[in-house]
């Protein structure tokens, strides 16, 4: 760790350090790169989610352009960070060097055992309820249908991810084509019926709001937003970083912003308040009321869009194990890699796991965003904190980004107002993530602090890391930030 005055101490390189290759994304790059990874399935899943909390349409819009703006000061913050301190680690790095370990390990903790299967679980039951639409279209399906499927999906994508690459790179980018064409189609649907006159579901846009629970309508909207900050961990490939970095990400949030607005009001061009409220797959209904014909085709794109987050957060949570074991805070096997895939299985193997454990024991998708969104967010908040003591801490440090201090500051206010308002008006989600967050103190003080562990235990653990490397044929991963 760094002294606290001296930023060129840190044991992680500035940015005009940390490029080592030839950099190769522009600004059209960036901004697709950011798209991919920010549009996914979040946009049908939290459709309901936010207008059950918020009440009406009109409250829901103010949510859903909120959340956008909210992550743009937020992006603001990270693209500082992310200039000043190079990682493939993200928030991790900025975390551990802000604070200290224990909130590194806790970021990471979150990362690879809370939030990320949690988002996987979340895809993999959306697309299984879209899936059983077709057979339970006047009636909810069996809980236990749907597990099994969603079960059966996890299963595909782990074994995709598993076994190559270049498959997942592949289900990747078919998994988009669906995502663009499912809602060009809810979108163009929208504007046909706006053409044809049916807008009186907007005559009185904010009847029935409730602000009692905008706490979790803010989260719930702040749910598809995810995947702003991944840019970060790859600032090596950008040509000019500090012109390109804050662009990228504005842009990108702006054109979330604008489709999920178009998204969410072409809803409401076919279907009600309760129409939406009590659909278990709003795109699907919303299809089936315009053109019956949609009936097969949205299913499957929802559904193919589901598995490419399902797929697309397990494949890239992989770098936090790798910098996380180089620094001693995750067990090292974790960052090692098929000798001829370049797989890393057993971290894959890990989050399919314990993805499959909150498939069966924490499965109620409303809660689930709830409790992703409040976990994520204190994180976060953290980050922004961090910011800020990381001026007073390394004041040298070269920062080719440099924001007002105005923006970090409002933004962390208001993240602590949500988290605040929270804990008094969603006492009971509180406390389920208060609980997660909880296991990951025992986790730190025997993984980490207990340095002088027992032989015995030592030799163990080196037996069982021995046959794991020889069951799986993966090696120490070479990889340098």
């Amino acid at each position: 760790m760094a002294s606290p005055k001296d930023g060129s101490k840190a044991n992680v390189p500035t940015l005009s350090q940390g490029i080592h290759r030839q950099p190769t994304m522009g600004l059209l790059d960036a901004i697709n790169l950011l798209l991919a990874c920010i549009i996914g399935s979040g946009i049908f899943i939290s459709a309901k989610a936010v207008l059950e909390y918020s009440g009406s349409y009109g409250l829901s819009i103010v949510v859903w352009i909120g959340c956008g703006l909210l992550c743009i000061m937020g992006a603001l913050c990270y693209a500082e960070l992310g200039c000043a301190y190079v990682s493939s680690g993200g928030d991790y790095t900025y975390l551990r060097v802000a604070f200290g370990n224990f909130l590194g390990f806790l970021r990471v903790w979150i990362e690879v055992v809370l939030s990320r299967p949690m988002i996987v679980v979340l895809s993999v039951l959306t697309a299984s309820n879209y899936l059983v639409y077709w057979f339970y279209e006047t009636c909810t399906p069996p809980d236990l249908l749907v597990k099994c499927l969603a079960s059966f999906l996890l299963l595909i994508v782990g074994f995709i991810n598993l076994t190559s690459a270049v498959w997942t790179n592949r289900l990747h980018q078919i998994c988009n084509y669906f995502k663009i064409a499912s809602l060009l189609i809810v979108i163009g649907a929208g504007f046909y019926r706006i053409f044809l006159g049916r807008v009186e579901n907007f005559a009185e846009p904010f009847e029935s709001s409730t602000y009692d629970k905008l706490p979790s309508a803010l989260y719930a909207g702040l749910f598809p937003y995810a995947g702003w900050n991944y840019l970060n961990n790859a600032i090596d490939d950008l040509k000019d970083p500090k012109r390109l970095l804050p662009r990228s990400i504005v842009i990108s949030l702006f054109l979330c912003i604008l489709i999920y607005f178009l998204t969410f009001s072409s809803y409401f061009t076919a279907l009600s308040t309760y129409d939406i409220l009590i659909s278990e797959a709003t795109a699907v209904t919303f299809a089936e009321r315009i053109f019956p014909f949609l009936l097969y085709l949205i299913p499957v794109g929802v559904t193919m869009s589901c598995v490419g987050a399902a797929s697309g957060n397990i494949f890239t949570v992989v770098q936090m194990f790798n910098v996380a074991g180089r620094d001693g805070l995750m067990p090292f096997i974790f960052s090692m890699r098929h000798y001829k895939t370049n797989v890393p299985m057993i971290a894959i193997m890990f989050e399919i796991i314990i993805s499959f454990i909150f498939l069966f024991f924490m499965s109620n998708i409303g809660q689930l965003i709830i409790c992703v969104g409040m976990i994520n967010w204190t994180c976060i908040l953290l980050a922004a904190v961090g910011l800020i003591v990381l001026r007073y801490k390394h004041p040298d440090r070269e920062r080719p980004i440099k924001i007002p201090l105005a923006i970090p500051i409002l933004f962390i206010a208001v993240l602590v107002t949500l988290i605040v308002a929270s804990a008094v008006t969603d006492l009971e989600n509180i406390k389920a993530s208060l609980i997660l967050l909880g296991t990951a103190i025992p986790a730190y003080v025997f993984g980490v602090m207990w340095k002088k562990k027992p032989s015995s235990f030592n030799r163990k653990y080196n037996s069982f890391a021995l046959t794991l490397q020889k069951l799986f044929h993966v090696v120490h991963d070479e990889h340098t930030d």
